[in-house]
């Protein structure tokens, strides 16, 4: 008895915590995905990771404490277009987002077929992950959507919905920030060490949302001077826009403890959140 009850309240916590998921609208023309959806573990072998996304969905995490929830958050793993990190730049961002008082939603995009690979290592010129990118920020954009469009439901200010991302999720957010409209659109965005090699070369849009960006110059990527020149397209513009250029951290830091001052972006996006008038 003592076991099942365990159980139960073990299901009915991520029951809580993960109470739907919704697939999102999509069309798979010019891709050849063979067989489902693969789970894995990430690089470091102990988190949580998807590989050959070929349906988009999202995961909606509501806090649960439900009084005063205002704030959406759409959350974007990373994984070179061919991953979803979905542990360390998925769920512990809800799990902490949801502390916060936010709303989160981790977004499944979908990834480079997977038999495309082999062992290949991630190369120049990375066609395979700018043609996917095409098809993952329609994901996001329909992530957006359908939060704005759900938005009573969902106890959220349509006004209120921003998007972030880790590095290839990083692309996803801005090529969404460059190609919405006012439907999907998001009020403010935050690409953490976004993998912006894989964008195509845009000026800042009109309506211009604040931006947030945490990335190191200690990243293997070498991703901080892109940061750094997207924060200054965005000054340029007279845009709010805010940039954590820390020293330390390797690439993928994500929710992860490293012990440098690199741990504090979370905390300085929320901090940030609210100074623009954001937070619930």
């Amino acid at each position: 008895m003592k076991y099942f009850l365990s159980i139960l309240l073990l299901f009915l916590f991520y029951s809580l915590m993960g109470q739907e998921i919704i697939t999102l609208e999509y069309d798979n023309t010019g891709l050849d995905y063979q067989g489902p959806e693969v789970k894995t573990k990430d690089y470091l072998g102990d988190d949580l990771s998807f590989k050959n996304i070929s349906i988009p969905t999202i995961q909606v995490f509501l806090p649960v404490e439900d009084s005063k929830i205002s704030t959406a958050m759409i959350v974007c793993p990373g994984g070179g277009m061919r991953g979803n990190a979905f542990t360390h730049e998925g769920l512990d961002v809800a799990k902490a987002l949801n502390k916060k008082g936010i709303a989160a939603f981790v977004l499944k995009y979908r990834l480079v077929p997977d038999h495309l690979y082999g062992n290949e290592q991630l190369k120049e010129p990375f066609l395979n992950e700018k043609k996917q990118l095409t098809y993952g920020y329609l994901d996001g954009l329909n992530a957006i959507k359908h939060v704005r469009e759900n938005a009573e439901r969902y106890k959220i200010d349509p006004n209120k919905i921003g998007i972030m991302g880790f590095s290839a999720g990083g692309a996803v957010t801005m090529e969404v920030t460059y190609k919405s409209e006012e439907k999907n659109r998001p009020n403010f965005i935050a690409p953490i060490y976004p993998w912006m090699v894989i964008v195509e070369n845009q000026e800042p849009p009109s309506y211009g949302p604040p931006l947030f960006m945490a990335c190191t110059t200690e990243d293997n990527w070498e991703l901080s001077s892109r940061c750094a020149e997207l924060y200054i397209e965005w000054v340029k513009k007279g845009f709010i826009s805010e940039l954590h250029n820390y020293h330390h951290g390797a690439h993928g830091f994500g929710m992860r403890k490293t012990g440098y001052p690199v741990d504090n972006w979370f905390n300085n996006m929320v901090d940030w959140i609210e100074a623009i008038g954001m937070l619930n």
